[in-house]
């Protein structure tokens, strides 16, 4: 600092730049700064590709520390966060570089955004969309003989229906037809599966959700192999979708947690499914740990002991206007369009996730105008399942 300086000068830079002492913080820390400054040399090396920081929009160490987080957990090559877990699917298939005439091969119950997205910004560039039951192998395979899709997306536990495809048998059934693939492991979490173990080409979070896990930070995460590194870095850097440091450092910390919030979520859903299965109240109960579930068996295998997922759904035996009452008599249960939080949340499909679907659509997919989505949380899952039997009860 120039002592000579006027006040109003000193105002701005005091206590900026300074030396940097020994001794590294135990929490990685905040960097909230949009420029990096080097020595001229450093600088033009950084902007010429190497490690290094310059400017927010192309790195920054909060969201670089948490990137290499789930990179470590997910045991991929690279990895990179972005603002929204759409921006992330966005990404992944930005990355295959799609032409007009391209098809993608689409679960039929993906995630509703995830469809919209495909169908809203890709279609008009003359991208076609394929939407299967990916359940069923023997018809996918003649998909992939007969339509040749460049790619396939999809979810291993889908929203909301929960019904679960075989990702090592479809990643090895694409890559025998020249087709990527594209996981998104948002409900699974790396504790469930680590599909690029097995193949996978991308694996996509909202981080949102599991990862983050207490509804306050909003994010996505792309995991793939360092082949993809340089045209994801540069299209990221191009659109501007890199995620910001403090949610990026809210979601690392509670990333810290996710081995013992997931577990215990997935322990209370179980029990859950099961208290009102027997219940008699819903016509029908959505879980991959109730027997008759259609892949149970499945998941019994494909998934380690006790984990399957920590969201349960209904279909409560009334329409729109029932539902809207039972969401309201909830007192515990929140009604909110997310899931994973510490909180047990519900939402409502027709009117949220797949909203944008048409009626012939959801009816396809097998969601009624009483599919209800409960994404079980951490509280006691005594007093969730007398929350949920009481409103249905009074619906």
């Amino acid at each position: 600092m120039n002592p000579h300086w006027n006040i109003d000068t000193k105002l701005v830079h005091a206590g900026e730049r300074g030396e940097v002492l020994p001794g590294i913080p135990t929490v990685h820390p905040i960097s909230m700064s949009n420029t990096y400054i080097a020595p001229l040399a450093t600088m033009d090396a950084i902007l010429g590709g190497a490690p290094g920081y310059t400017y927010g929009r192309h790195h920054n160490p909060s969201v670089d520390a948490l990137a290499e987080a789930v990179r470590e957990l997910e045991e991929g090559e690279v990895a990179f966060a972005y603002a929204s877990g759409m921006a992330a699917v966005h990404a992944s298939l930005m990355a295959l570089s799609l032409r007009p005439g391209d098809r993608v091969l689409l679960s039929r119950d993906l995630y509703g955004a995830s469809l919209n997205l495909v169908e809203q910004l890709f279609a008009p560039m003359g991208i076609d969309a394929i939407e299967e039951d990916l359940t069923d192998l023997d018809r996918v395979n003649q998909v992939f003989i007969r339509y040749r899709p460049r790619l396939v997306l999809f979810e291993l536990i889908s929203n909301p229906l929960l019904r679960l495809v075989d990702g090592p048998a479809l990643t090895q059934m694409a890559h025998q037809h020249q087709a990527r693939v594209i996981i998104d492991n948002t409900f699974t979490t790396p504790l469930m599966a680590k599909p690029l173990s097995y193949g996978a080409d991308f694996v996509v979070h909202s981080a949102t959700k599991y990862l983050g896990g207490h509804g306050d930070a909003i994010g996505g995460i792309l995991v793939t192999r360092r082949e993809h590194q340089d045209r994801l870095y540069s299209q990221q850097k191009l659109m501007g979708t890199i995620l910001g440091p403090f949610e990026a450092w809210l979601i690392h910390r509670g990333l810290k947690t996710l081995g013992l919030r997931f577990p215990r979520q997935c322990q209370n859903a179980s029990q859950l499914a099961l208290r009102l299965h027997q219940s008699g109240r819903f016509k029908q109960v959505h879980y991959p740990g109730l027997t008759h579930h259609p892949e149970y068996r499945q998941a019994q295998t494909v998934f380690p002991q006790g984990l399957l997922g920590a969201v349960v759904t209904l279909d409560l035996p009334g329409d729109k206007a029932m539902v809207f009452k039972f969401l309201e008599a909830l007192q515990l249960v929140v009604p909110a369009t997310t899931v994973g939080d510490i909180y047990t949340l519900a939402l409502y499909p027709l009117i949220a996730s797949h909203r944008s679907q048409s009626a012939e659509a959801r009816q396809a997919m097998g969601i009624s105008d009483g599919t209800v989505r409960i994404a079980v949380g951490i509280e006691s899952v005594e007093d969730i399942a007398a929350d949920i039997l009481a409103a249905a009860a009074w619906s």
